[in-house]
């Protein structure tokens, strides 16, 4: 355990290095901090804390920076929690809960709003297909054979298709119809719907179902996987540490690729709570310069997503853990309220 003279200078340290992502000194540590010690003594400190791994030397100089090791110790144990004020927290939550959109509009409104508070690279994953819940079905009848099927789904999604039958249905029928599959599908999750409720259907309902079932399945082979929505890329460019093209390249490539954001993001659905991966926590080399503050929003008690910034290692930690926090607390309350 480290010592509180060298926990103050640590936590100097790492405080001027996010502000100005220049190697900091002992002079400064002296100049800015008033640590009631001198500048001589505080570079013993620092040179304790590089031999102990809290520190790296990066270039021929008297300046350090955090190491991951740094950075963790700093999260863990030193850093001051940020707190938005009372103006910013409630604009915070009036834009998210204020809204009453969609659930594919409100996740990407929070993922704008998280980027644009952070200052980071944003995401958030949508529940997939087979979480979502039948709230309510309506058939309606229009010209000729053709039928239109809307499906509203928990939380937040309405899909519409227009299908077209051999027979012609009156409104009457097609009322009966709607109550009858109504009966049969509130209240089933899609990850519920098999081999028995689909043959239940076809023998109940005849060409419709059949029809009906068709629908469901194109649903589950084409929208089971979850989706990734990201927002604010470009703010990668604003930090000194991704001014090298090559870097900042394999960065926006990975956050191209689907599949390598959700294996990013897979771990944190697994724990409650902000969680921070910092540096070489990371399990992908590329995210190495990088760290991933997430969270999980939920329905009721029940996870059906996650959320989190991408961000250098400098990142302001306080900040974006306050902010993850925040937006998918407001992002739970909503998608609870509307259930």
């Amino acid at each position: 355990m480290l010592d509180e003279r060298k926990r103050q200078v640590l936590r100097a340290i790492i405080d001027s290095y996010i502000e100005t992502a220049e190697p900091v000194g002992s002079r400064t540590i002296a100049r800015r901090h008033d640590l009631g010690v001198s500048s001589a003594t505080i570079r013993n400190e620092m040179a304790d804390l590089e031999e102990t791994g809290y520190l790296e030397q990066p270039h021929v100089s008297a300046g350090r920076v955090p190491s991951d090791k740094g950075y963790r110790f700093y999260v863990d144990t030193l850093m001051e929690p940020h707190a938005f004020s009372p103006l910013e927290y409630l604009r915070i939550q009036q834009e998210i809960l204020g809204a009453q959109l969609s659930l594919e509009r409100s996740i990407h409104e929070a993922a704008r709003l998280l980027a644009l508070l952070t200052q980071s690279v944003s995401l958030v994953v949508a529940p997939s297909m087979d979480q979502l819940v039948f709230k309510h079905l309506q058939l309606v009848a229009l010209e000729d054979t053709s039928i239109l099927v809307t499906m509203v789904l928990h939380p937040g999604i309405v899909k519409n298709r227009l299908i077209r039958t051999e027979q012609e249905f009156t409104p009457e029928q097609i009322n009966e119809l709607s109550s009858a599959l109504n009966q049969k599908l509130k209240g089933v999750t899609y990850r519920d719907l098999g081999p028995t409720i689909f043959s239940e259907i076809i023998r109940d309902f005849g060409e419709i179902g059949q029809v009906l079932v068709e629908l469901l399945l194109q649903g589950l082979s084409e929208e089971k996987g979850e989706q990734v929505y990201a927002s604010g890329a470009v703010n990668i460019l604003n930090q000194p540490e991704f001014k090298d093209v090559d870097r900042a390249k394999a960065l926006f490539e990975a956050l191209e690729q689907k599949e390598h954001l959700l294996n990013v993001l897979s771990s944190a659905s697994r724990s409650s709570g902000v969680q921070v991966v910092i540096g070489h926590e990371n399990l992908h080399d590329v995210m190495h310069d990088c760290s991933l503050v997430t969270a999980t929003y939920y329905i009721g008690s029940d996870v059906v997503g996650t959320l989190g910034v991408i961000g250098p290692t400098r990142m302001d930690y306080a900040k974006v853990m306050a902010a993850v926090g925040l937006v998918s607390n407001s992002l739970s309350t909503l998608l609870t309220e509307q259930k």
